[in-house]
């Protein structure tokens, strides 16, 4: 079974035994080569954030998937996690789940853009940015971002 194979499977796996309508798959990897062959990540998140019990479960319920099917004829590492802050966001529910937050954004045309995400309908990011003219004085903006011209989106973290 070629890597794209089993990737495939352990996805269709992963989304027929979710545990609440609340989590979602987000990435699956399945390591090739000399370096990261054997090596299975996968990344679950949930609406309300998901838990370490929660990443537990799955990965239980996966290695016993794949070592009952006989996926690997080597030994494996499975690694089930959420992406964390530092994982650019790439699934529609990631962007509805941080309305609110401010993300960063590069764009394709090379550009970045910092705001807080408004909304995200029909694949349209509505992100609001501010901005201090030459007075101190502070300007918001709110604009239109479609996903398409996005290259990456990462929610940045505040301590204020």
């Amino acid at each position: 079974m070629t890597t794209s194979q089993v990737k495939d499977q352990i996805e269709e796996f992963l989304l027929q035994n979710l545990e609440s309508t609340e989590h979602f798959l987000v990435k699956v990897t399945v390591g090739s080569g000399k370096v990261n062959e054997g090596k299975v990540q996968i990344l679950m998140d949930s609406d309300a954030g998901i838990t370490i019990d929660d990443c537990a479960v799955y990965s239980r319920k996966l290695g016993k998937y794949l070592d009952e099917n006989d996926f690997f004829e080597y030994n494996y590492t499975l690694e089930v996690a959420s992406p964390g802050l530092d994982f650019p966001l790439t699934s529609e529910r990631q962007f509805l789940k941080n309305i609110g937050r401010t993300l960063i954004l590069e764009l394709k045309e090379g550009a970045s853009v910092e705001g807080k995400l408004l909304a995200f309908e029909k694949d349209i990011l509505g992100i609001e940015t501010t901005e201090k003219t030459k007075g101190k004085k502070v300007v918001i903006n709110t604009t239109e971002i479609p996903l398409i011209n996005i290259a990456k989106a990462k929610v940045t973290v505040s301590f204020k």
